[in-house]
């Protein structure tokens, strides 16, 4: 590695003007943000390309350069503006140096002192606390005054007096010295970059100047690499970066969506697979193609990684342009492998299993744990924080009752707001939700409710706009097929022929992974981008984004289905389907036609969506007592029941208000039912669910009294 020297006196000879001319441009467009001068380094070699020495010396002598520009700084803002008292607290942070890209696990004991740029995942925050920047020394002898910029948060530095001959070691005025924000991250390796995913991400503590608070997501970070003793006398020393320019990363769909705006091969090859016959059932088979059959539940996957349409209330707020997927599978389905299936396709998808992971773990959570700065309250972000814009794919959901509570605000605000030692945060958890089960009691039994076969809360199913029960019926056809699919997969993958994991042709068209998750992106996103697409190349806006809209014939077909199934509920009738319903199958609408590469929501697109909400109603909501739709056998009881059960606590005060006891003999109760056209189970059912609710009572065997 070349060492650079740095003369301060030859830097301001070639560069200082240069410097200040660009400083005052840039403070023309009131730059300065909470006391932070951002030097654009990329911007300022654009506007003098000889004077790259200039991104050099900053790279590899950042504390010194440091200096001299905001002394160039202070300069060029008095000429500008006059004396400004409040110049002492202005510091300078580095922005887009060239040459100094890393990755966190490049990051080593060789880059001490310089600029390092590197990209990662805040795993850990720390509360903002005041930082000691610019320290007033003075003379207790003479009463010099002297400023001095701290670089290093765990050491003081003594500064002696250079006032003529007085020599005498000065003290801090820490009244008159200036204050900033600071706050404490550990940023972790993404997995996207990681040259071997299966190794141990690596992390690195961030120390972040003028910070106003930032707690999750992926982030560009540029700053200096500084090191720390790690016990007194000791040469040895932990490396940790000191950064006053943190900014939220774009996703991997914005750098993506570039990636495809930028290549005319690519978005011509995406178009062309978009007017292909059946292009949806082929891409859904081939987004889960370890799993056979199960066709349906595969595409409502698929649509649910395309999205919904960006809509906005009038004050910014987006509204949720996701769809939640419970999936409740018999043993040995592969839902576990659906699952990683997912979490893998793209960065920003998080797979976590109940099994291992806590309430906080896959929302968000307040600890006390060792920091170098602040109290110890740290802000550890969750799957669902991690998984902002993409899928978080929770396994095992019932294992855990304690954790529902956590999951219901991120299903049903996309955020998570936590409020603990002192840290009063709300982290975005903008995500679609596939979810996974199997029943408590090992099999899927369409005859009982939802809600009787796994321990989730009614709130939060309620929540899911699809639920889909994966049973295992033996079937000889099927069960061939299956056995086929699974002996090739293996027969394969020991070959390296991955025919069947590897691509699939679509008329020519060979489609591997990378295709595939450009065309999802492209769905998503890039297909509706207004014509000057060159807007995109720079800075990604979700709300200049054209998005597919109801055309008249799907609005009426939309319109027309639910108003039939709101009529079957009349009367006294169970009702099949409300306005939840209805707002999932818009969604899945909007995410067929984005699927299909077309603006508008027409009438193939509103009857797929109404076919899959309708077989998913059929086979969770189907009453076969009543031969109807019933959407309380999801998360609560059946019209069917709830009658029994009324029946039955009718028959129970007419016995009591004839006795002395007020008691209804359990014999007679069943006699009186017969006339109802209950049987001796449906007496028995309900008076097990009477007593569970409170209703009734059993002071001893064979007799029931009212509460």
């Amino acid at each position: 590695m070349n060492v650079i020297t740095f003369d301060e006196q030859d830097f301001r000879c070639k560069y200082e003007f240069k410097i200040k001319n660009f400083i005052k441009e840039e403070l023309s467009k009131n730059l300065i943000k909470n006391d932070i001068f951002e030097f654009d380094v990329g911007r300022f070699l654009m506007q003098f390309p000889d004077a790259c020495e200039v991104n050099d010396i900053i790279v590899e002598r950042p504390k010194d350069v440091e200096e001299v520009i905001l002394d160039i700084f202070k300069k060029a803002y008095i000429e500008l503006f006059g004396e400004d008292k409040e110049l002492e607290k202005i510091q300078i942070a580095f922005k887009n140096p060239k040459g100094c890209e890393k990755l966190i696990d490049e990051i080593s004991a060789e880059d001490i002192n310089r600029l390092v740029k590197f990209e990662g995942v805040i795993v850990k925050a720390g509360k903002v606390c005041a930082l000691l920047k610019r320290a007033c020394f003075v003379c207790p002898r003479c009463g010099n005054i002297r400023y001095k910029t701290i670089h290093n948060y765990f050491e003081i530095p003594k500064v002696v007096c250079n006032n003529g001959d007085c020599k005498e070691e000065m003290v801090i005025d820490l009244e008159e010295s200036s204050y900033i924000n600071i706050q404490e991250l550990e940023i972790q390796q993404p997995i996207d970059l990681m040259k071997n995913p299966d190794d141990p991400p690596r992390s690195i503590k961030v120390f972040l100047e003028n910070s106003t608070g930032i707690y999750s997501g992926r982030v560009d970070v540029v700053g200096t690499v500084l090191k720390k003793r790690t016990k007194p006398k000791l040469p040895v020393f932990e490396i940790f970066v000191k950064s006053n320019y943190v900014k939220i990363a774009e996703s991997y769909q914005k750098i993506e969506v570039r990636d495809i705006l930028g290549n005319e091969e690519i978005i011509e090859t995406l178009n062309e697979i978009g007017k292909k016959k059946n292009v949806i059932d082929l891409l859904s088979d081939y987004l889960i193609s370890q799993i056979k059959g199960y066709e349906l539940v595969k595409k409502a996957i698929f649509l649910q990684q395309i999205k919904g349409a960006y809509k906005f209330l009038p004050d910014g707020t987006p509204l949720r342009r996701d769809s939640h997927i419970l999936l409740i599978t018999d043993p040995g389905i592969g839902k576990s492998t659906m699952l990683r299936r997912i979490a893998r396709l793209f960065p920003q998808n998080a797979y976590a299993s109940v099994t291992t992971a806590t309430g906080g773990g896959l929302t968000a959570n307040v600890i006390r744990e060792a920091t170098e700065i602040g109290d110890g309250w740290v802000v550890k972000p969750g799957v669902f924080v991690r998984a902002n814009e993409g899928t978080a794919c929770i396994d095992e959901l019932t294992v855990d009752k304690n954790v529902m509570k956590y999951i219901l605000e991120a299903m049903e605000s996309q955020t998570i707001h936590v409020n603990k030692g002192g840290i009063n945060v709300k982290l975005p958890a903008r995500c679609a939700v596939l979810a996974a089960c199997n029943p408590k009691r090992g099999r899927f039994d369409r005859n009982l409710t939802v809600i009787e076969q796994i321990d989730i809360p009614a709130p939060l199913l309620s929540r899911f706009d699809l639920i889909f029960p994966l049973m295992d019926r033996p079937n000889k056809k099927s069960d061939e097929e299956i056995a086929e699919h699974i002996l090739n997969t293996h027969i394969e993958t020991a070959t390296k022929d991955y025919s069947i994991l590897g691509s699939i042709n679509i008329d020519g068209i060979e489609v591997d992974e990378t295709l595939l998750k450009y065309y999802i992106i492209y769905a998503r996103s890039c297909a509706y981008i207004e014509e000057n697409q060159n807007i995109y190349l720079g800075e990604f806006d979700e709300k200049k984004l054209i998005m597919p809209h109801l055309t008249e014939k799907a609005k009426n077909i939309i319109k027309k289905y639910y108003l039939e199934m709101r009529k079957l509920g009349e009367g006294d009738n169970p009702i099949p389907i409300t306005a939840r319903q209805l707002e999932a199958v818009i969604r899945i609408a909007e995410m067929h036609a984005k699927a299909r590469l077309s603006d508008k929501v027409e009438k193939i697109d509103a009857e797929t969506a109404i076919g899959i909400i309708d077989e998913c109603l059929k086979q969770i909501a189907y009453d076969p007592e009543t031969g109807t739709l019933d959407l309380d056998k999801i998360a609560g009881t059946p019209k069917s029941r709830r009658d029994k059960m009324d029946a039955v606590l009718n028959i129970i005060k007419e016995i009591t208000a004839l006795r002395e006891d007020n008691l209804a003999p359990e014999e007679e109760i069943k006699e009186r039912a017969e006339s109802y056209g209950l049987s001796e189970k449906d007496v028995n059912d309900a008076l097990n669910y009477l007593k569970k609710a409170g209703d009734i009572f059993n002071p001893r065997h064979g007799f029931w009294g009212l509460l």
